[in-house]
């Protein structure tokens, strides 16, 4: 029996070839994208020396349905983010798409609003394209507003968690205490507290794949 060396290299190939990707998505709820806008607003008013102008919001209406939203936004798991994805998708690629794409979502903090999706390679630009196409999450019997973007794309789950952890520490040196906020002993401890416990949660991504 001859085989062909040029089929045996290239089954080869294809055998350590990654087959999966990693999507690190960041999700952003009506309340921080409202909170990011007007801290723009005052720095932008600050700097021209004209009144701060507070932004339309329909938080302002009612002080307990904010409490409630972000109570919801905070009770916000990676079960409701698997969920929203897939009606994504099916809205999106219909019923071949939602049965043909595989997805899990392996992680999602509350806190940092971070995701890592794993799919396949081939499915990977449909289940992103459906991430930037997703506009509210479902938790429980709210529909909460939301923008999700994908930070970066990895072929591992080594290579994912490392990915987070750059971000979060992008996160970490990029904060502003220019605003009177003191940076406390008490501060610094609860930050290396989440840090630790978000280290803890990517080890095990990290060892489970």
């Amino acid at each position: 029996i001859f085989v062909s060396v040029g089929w045996l290299s290239s089954l080869s190939y294809n055998m350590v070839r990654q087959k999966n990707r990693y999507l690190l998505v960041q999700f952003e709820f009506e309340p921080d994208i409202l909170q990011s806008c007007e801290d723009v607003m005052a720095i932008t008013t600050s700097s021209s020396g004209s009144k701060k102008r507070k932004l339309p919001s329909s938080t302002d209406n009612s002080s307990l349905s904010s409490i409630e939203t972000i109570k919801a936004i905070q009770q916000v798991n990676a079960t409701d983010i698997y969920r929203s994805l897939q009606e994504s998708i099916m809205q999106n690629f219909g019923l071949v798409g939602t049965c043909t794409s595989i997805v899990q979502v392996r992680l999602y903090d509350p806190k940092a609003r971070l995701a890592i999706i794993k799919t396949t390679r081939d499915k990977y630009p449909q289940v992103r394209s459906c991430l930037t196409f997703l506009t509210e999450i479902k938790q429980g019997v709210d529909s909460l507003k939301v923008v999700a973007s994908t930070i970066a794309v990895s072929g591992s789950a080594r290579t994912a968690r490392n990915a987070a952890w750059d971000e979060m520490k992008k996160r970490f040196f990029a904060r502003d205490f220019s605003g009177g906020e003191q940076w406390t002993n008490m501060s610094r401890v609860a930050m290396e507290k989440e840090l630790q416990e978000l280290e803890e949660c990517l080890d095990k991504i990290d060892s489970g794949c």
